[in-house]
């Protein structure tokens, strides 16, 4: 079970740095703790477990509504000596129509981590230290205050296709 702090004061946080030589940037403990308070804003699910034990499957995904369209027309044609009836079919497909309409709607979601704390170490009294993860946003590594965002994949925007089938 994960017990979600009232306050991330109750955690011992380490410093953390990331990064490399002259890019490297190291965040205090306080700065961690500002920011795993940030993390649990954030979530509508964690911020009303403050205090207590989350539930078993508590948090869901955001939710995600997507729909199609489908148009098709479909012309006959006798065709040879016996008249014999063949179809020309035409079809468009668009998927994702929302999408087409508002570039923010019909975008899924994407966990930005499934440990928001790692332990850093524990001490002779068994209490641990903490340093929380972070996240890439707009190309920079900042610490971790989403628990999803949006996701950025081909999957996401609309798709058109368009076909022609001929049956005889």
């Amino acid at each position: 079970m994960l017990y979600v702090p009232k306050s991330a004061s109750e955690l011992t946080f380490t410093a953390l740095t990331v990064g490399t030589g002259a890019n490297a940037v190291t965040y205090s403990p306080e700065q961690q703790q500002a920011a795993f308070d940030t993390y649990i804003d954030n979530n509508d699910y964690l911020k009303t477990r403050r205090g207590q034990y989350a539930e078993r499957n508590g948090g869901f995904a955001p939710w995600l509504s997507r729909f199609d369209f489908t148009a098709i027309q479909e012309f006959y044609i006798a065709v040879g000596a016996k008249g014999t009836k063949h179809s020309i079919q035409f079809r468009a497909d668009i998927l994702n129509v929302g999408n087409l309409l508002n570039n923010k709607w019909g975008v899924g979601w994407v966990s930005t981590t499934a440990n928001p704390l790692a332990i850093a170490s524990v001490s002779a009294a068994g209490v641990p230290t903490y340093r929380i993860a972070t996240q890439n946003l707009n190309g920079q590594t900042i610490l971790l205050k989403d628990s999803w965002v949006k996701s950025i994949t081909i999957d996401n925007v609309w798709q058109a296709q368009l076909g022609v089938r001929y049956s005889f």
